[in-house]
């Protein structure tokens, strides 16, 4: 028999490294004919500028990502003969790009779990190695971590969806001490610092969170953390089984940790990770992060300490190959009345019974659990394996409902040709949560929305001729979707899709049309083909590059590397540098004052640090109250109601994301709303009626909540929503108001103060003396809701230009018990004395 391995061996070159040339020699799968021009382009830009430590490569969603990774892989290792690792988010795409290799010849393995070595074809840089990011980045890393014997070197490491990486990675260095699982050390835990929080003037939330009443997230106070770091020691080190893989990573840098309380964790987990513990990642001439056309890069830098420079020159093409056709309609802003959910299922039902897969994205499983009427709700992440296997399959097509799974799954073809994006995607650490509500509102918060939005919505239809229905659904998702500045953190591509979904969501007239309209996508009619085709390329164009979030995120993550090897004084002067950015919004500007005054506390610098914690404090008041408050600043005395309630309407696209917005507040006006989500939608009604609202209880000075009316009326708010229905207002409660009253008058002279209290019902007793107080009971609360609803209904429906706006709502406002001067009648009632 003729030995072709040896006149194969015989006629050999030497091994290419152009990855076109590369691609030239290998075998082809059937149907495949050659690259993208994307890829190409791609390919060569890298090619030409290899020899970079980082490099970020984007290209859309279905792009032809892991081809282009694993050309890149194979022609480092035809080149530096040094092992390369492949890193994917899970292990079905692990799976997946092994059978990429495979079909090209490209030779790949697998990482292997267990205490095993490493593939020897890996190590003799033979074959790539594919493993999931947990693979590396773990305390027990094969690959070595900081201070072990002979740690791997690797020529390259390829980052593959590498904005899915950060919670991965993150979750390496994090010890969560669950509430429900280890229940004695958790109690142990927060009652260390349970003195701190009341020094800190939350006591009351901390116990609703540690009794399981109260879904917020607290941060244990940096200086309670540092004094008690010890005594945390002792506890963790009790029993570290559960923390085999986390604690090597943090048990020499707990002071440079958050520590999360929530009802289900105690939750430690650092600032911003430490790649240098991983020798093999920190010293590898070739990194390469991919991904699809994510707008945000910042938390490149800030998990992995990419270079700034090269963060700023991704690789990519102008190229529309790739893009999916999507068709993302937004049901709560169509112009007629429509049950969205009854909708939205009945759509679901027709469509997975016709063998077109069905998916429900959910932030949390509580969220996936609201369609279990008609989605089976993944419970495990064995589940969710399953289920995403059966869809690509074909042997199953829904509905599913999904919770937290905006990356790492693809559904291509007819796995899944309706997406419903059910809900705001926030996040589900303590530590996701915790930020979230830090900076609600800020930049940083919005590109983090953006880019999970966008990680969702990329799960459905992977790639060119490939195609599917978005819905937008949930008011929170919808009014965020509407805001003109939210827009600005998507890609251009997406906010091409969602301009042609948004125009024709608005022309969507009936039920009925809703039905017709998505199933034009689903079965691909010519026209909408034409229409997507002609639109996308017409409305995707370059957007210039705002890189100061990218600055932002170069000068944390160098804080913080300067804060390890203990040159503080430096590494407050960068946050500092950081803190004086010209585009950083206040929110922000607080987070990152409070990490400089945290740097502070640890060098022993008190005084330095309590003057960097009032300067936090005073940007963002979610931040930790200092020790000595300054004086309160006084809320600005409001305009003309009218103008001030259409104001609010130019913030968004389209008015009827706005409505959406009002009852995404107004949701939490109920009694078993948390205090916080009930006191933050009073203050956000009272704006949305023109006033100037807030919350304002201040180291226990001022009430929970202060409306400035027009007429120089102040509502001085305490909320009592939790009081049981036949419990009266009671002295302690009224005597609350009593002395936020008094705070009002000196510090608003020439205001007439009127005290509120929200209760059940408008009964005190006889020795709370509330006779000159109002009650704002619920059943009063919920008509002045509904009066809002209607004023804000009738603003959205209106087809007036925005200029004659503000004198249709006067009109509206001529009849409305809204009106400033009719509203303290309409509403409020003076308390009746009860004998009980």
């Amino acid at each position: 028999m003729v030995d072709l391995n040896a006149l194969r061996a015989a006629k050999a070159k030497p091994l290419p490294i152009d990855p076109h040339e590369i691609l030239r020699r290998l075998p082809k799968p059937a149907g495949f004919n050659d690259l993208y021009s994307s890829q190409a382009e791609v390919l060569k830009q890298w090619y030409d500028n290899r020899n970079v430590k980082d490099t970020i490569v984007k290209l859309h969603t279905g792009g032809g990502k892991t081809l282009v990774g694993l050309l890149m892989a194979q022609s480092t290792l035809n080149e530096l003969k040094l092992p390369v690792l492949y890193l994917a988010p899970t292990t079905q795409l692990v799976e997946q790009t092994l059978e990429r290799a495979a079909q090209f010849g490209i030779p790949a393995v697998q990482y292997e779990t267990g205490g095993g070595p490493l593939h020897e074809d890996f190590a003799n840089a033979k074959a790539i190695m594919v493993g999931t990011y947990k693979a590396l980045f773990h305390g027990r890393s094969k690959f070595g971590v900081q201070g072990s014997a002979n740690p791997v070197m690797a020529g390259a490491i390829i980052l593959d969806d590498a904005h899915s990486s950060f919670p991965l990675v993150r979750d390496s260095f994090t010890l969560d001490i669950s509430s429900r699982h280890d229940t004695e050390r958790y109690r142990e835990m927060c009652d260390l610092f349970r003195q701190a929080f009341r020094d800190a003037g939350k006591s009351g939330t901390f116990d609703d969170i540690v009794a399981g009443r109260e879904t917020a997230v607290l941060e244990v106070p940096y200086p309670a953390w540092r004094e008690r770091i010890q005594a945390v020691e002792q506890l963790l080190r009790r029993s570290l089984d559960a923390y085999t893989y986390q604690w090597p990573l943090v048990r020499d840098r707990l002071l440079m940790c958050h520590a999360f309380v929530s009802s289900t964790n105690f939750s430690i987990t650092p600032i911003l990770p430490f790649p240098n513990a991983f020798p093999t990642f920190a010293d590898c001439p070739r990194r390469i992060y991919m991904s699809a056309t994510i707008a945000d890069d910042s938390d490149l830098i800030r998990t992995f300490a990419a270079d700034l420079q090269l963060v700023k020159k991704p690789l990519r093409s102008r190229s529309l190959a790739g893009i999916s056709e999507r068709l993302i309609l937004c049901p709560e802003i169509m112009p007629f009345k429509m049950n969205t959910r009854i909708a939205v299922e009945e759509l679901a039902r027709s469509l997975s019974s016709s063998r077109k897969g069905v998916v429900f994205l959910a932030p949390s499983g509580k969220i996936a659990e609201e369609w279990k009427s008609v989605a089976t709700v993944a419970e495990k992440p064995a589940d969710v394996q399953q289920i995403v296997r059966s869809l690509q399959e074909g042997s199953t097509f829904g509905p599913f409902a999904l919770a937290n799974r905006y990356d790492g799954i693809d559904l291509p073809g007819d796995a899944c040709r309706l997406l419903v994006l059910s809900g705001l995607p926030t996040g589900t650490s303590e530590f996701e949560k915790y930020r979230a509500a830090a900076v609600y509102g800020g930049a940083s918060f919005n590109r983090m929305l953006a880019q999970r939005i966008e990680q969702g919505i990329g799960r459905g239809a992977r790639g060119a001729g490939d195609h599917c229905v978005v819905l937008i659904v949930g008011t929170a998702l919808s009014a965020w979707i509407g805001k003109d500045a939210n827009f600005a953190f998507l890609t251009s591509a997406t906010q091409a899709q969602l301009t042609i979904g948004i125009d024709i969501s608005k022309a969507v007239t009936t039920r009925e049309e809703f039905f017709q309209t998505a199933m034009r996508c689903i079965d691909r009619e010519p026209v909408w083909q034409q229409y997507h085709a002609e639109m996308l390329a017409e409305l995707v164009e370059e957007i210039d590059a705002d890189e100061s979030h990218l600055e932002l995120a170069a000068l944390e993550r160098k804080s913080i590397d300067l804060w390890a090897s203990g040159n503080h004084e430096k590494a407050i002067s960068r946050l500092l540098k950081a803190s004086e950015l010209p585009s950083l919004d206040e929110q922000t500007r607080g987070w990152v004052l409070q990490l400089a005054a945290r740097v502070a506390d640890d060098w022993g610098n008190a005084e330095r640090s309590e003057e960097l914690q009032r300067s936090a404090y005073a940007a963002n008041a979610n931040m930790l109250r200092p020790k000595k408050v300054e004086a309160s600043r006084l809320l600005p005395l409001p305009g003309i109601q009218t103008h001030s309630i259409v104001a609010s309407f130019r913030a968004y696209r389209f008015r009827r994301a706005y409505l959406s917005q009002f009852e995404d507040i107004v949701a939490n006006l109920h009694p078993d709303a948390s205090a916080n989500q009930f006191e933050q939608a009073m203050a956000n009604l009272g704006r949305i009626l023109g006033f100037t609202a807030s919350r304002h209880d201040d180291a226990g000075v001022g009430p929970d909540l202060l409306w400035l009316l027009p007429n120089k009326q102040g509502l001085i708010i305490e909320a009592k929503t939790r009081k049981k229905e036949d419990n009266p207002y009671n002295k302690g409660e009224h005597g609350q108001l009593l002395v936020a009253e008094q705070w009002f008058t000196q510090n608003y002279p020439g205001h007439v103060a009127i005290r509120v209290g929200i209760v059940p019902n408008a009964y005190a007793t006889r020795a709370a003396a509330a006779e000159l107080s109002c009650a704002l009971t619920l059943d009063k609360l919920a008509l002045m809701v509904a009066d809002a609803r209607s004023l804000i209904s009738d603003l959205c429906e209106s087809q007036l230009p925005a200029s004659s706006l503000e004198g249709y709502c006067a009109q509206l406002l001529e009849k409305s018990t809204l009106a400033a001067d009719r509203l303290v009648v309409s509403y409020l009632q003076a308390f009746k004395t009860t004998e009980s």
